[in-house]
């Protein structure tokens, strides 16, 4: 009974704390794309990253393609196409570009990472369907750090893989551990077992200080690793208010060290300190603006700017922190 008494308290006290995060810190949003084939149309857009100059690439998953936009997402150029020929895709799922502007691009049924350089000639790629190192099952999430490493989310083999920017395998972690759903709304008090394990990772970031943050998806949570693997802490949980997820996805770690998370089920973005302290959310189902439909990816630029993929509705959402809006 005593137990019982301590688990009501916790959730009580979760809520309270929930409720101290704001609501809608951003103030202005707007809307881009359309379900479609043409140029700046998408269907089912499954990520999204921006390079040093606001340039903003999103991985266009039915179509195939990869296509490149300004940073007001004027379009630019796309290139892809069905096939596993080099330059070509099956479902491009991933993004991340590195500190010389070099892109890099997951192939979920290819089980295979392709570089590119600005301009989208293809550099190098790599990887087979597979469990051994440098082997995929559906990679998804990509992440580089300040030596340009590029992290995978190697999501059906349960597992994070490391790479240098020609290829290199240089190290692993993780295996599979799914978590009850009662468990996950109780994370810290019945989860320690579950460290550096995961269900499904789906999406990864590193910060300005090489910490690595998964999306571990139907664990409801985010772990922090060190640049090596070590399991640093974790956040989240199951469950509905602020700073619990329903599928945890798209991560991005801002400049100023801000945590902006994608709920999928929940519909809707949250934001973090970088030690995983909730401090807001935004977004519901629907089809308005500031609304989503499963987002999948999200990335945030130098100013602030957050990108989302919203992939039922076959668009992309750009937030405006609220501070940075004239009236």
């Amino acid at each position: 009974m005593k137990n019982i008494f301590y688990i009501f308290l916790f959730a009580i006290c979760a809520l309270i704390l929930s409720a101290c995060g704001g609501i809608d810190p951003y103030s202005k949003v707007d809307v881009f794309g359309q379900k479609g084939n043409n140029p700046d149309e998408f269907n089912e857009p499954f990520a999204i990253a921006v390079d040093a100059s606001s340039n903003v690439f999103v991985a266009d998953a039915r179509n195939q393609r990869v296509q490149k936009f300004s940073s007001k997402m004027q379009f630019l150029e796309q290139w892809g196409g069905g096939g596993n020929d080099p330059r070509k895709f099956e479902k491009p799922s991933g993004l991340a570009i590195d500190g010389t502007g070099n892109i890099y691009v997951a192939d979920y049924d290819l089980d295979r990472i392709q570089k590119f350089n600005p301009q989208g000639r293809i550099l190098l790629e790599w990887g087979t369907s597979g469990k051994l190192p440098g082997q995929f099952n559906s990679p998804t999430g990509l992440a580089t750090d300040s030596k340009n490493n590029i992290f995978v989310a190697d999501m059906y083999n349960h597992r994070v893989q490391k790479f240098s920017a020609d290829g290199k395998f240089l190290t692993t972690w993780g295996d599979y551990h799914p978590i009850s759903v009662f468990k996950s709304v109780f994370n810290f008090i019945f989860s320690r077992e579950a460290e550096g394990l995961f269900n499904y990772p789906a999406r990864i970031a590193v910060d300005g200080e090489d910490r690595v943050y998964v999306s571990d998806s139907y664990n409801n949570r985010v772990q922090v690793f060190s640049s090596q693997g070590k399991f640093l802490f974790q956040f989240g949980g199951a469950g509905l208010w602020g700073g619990k997820f329903r599928v945890s996805s798209g991560i991005a770690v801002s400049k100023q060290g801000r945590v902006f998370v994608a709920d999928f089920y929940n519909h809707r973005v949250q934001e973090f300190s970088r030690d995983g302290c909730f401090i807001a959310k935004w977004g519901m189902k629907g089809k308005d603006p500031g609304q989503f439909d499963g987002p999948t990816d999200l990335t945030v630029d130098d100013e602030g700017r957050v990108y989302v993929v919203d992939w039922g509705n076959h668009r992309t959402q750009v937030f405006k922190p609220a501070d940075s809006v004239k009236e």
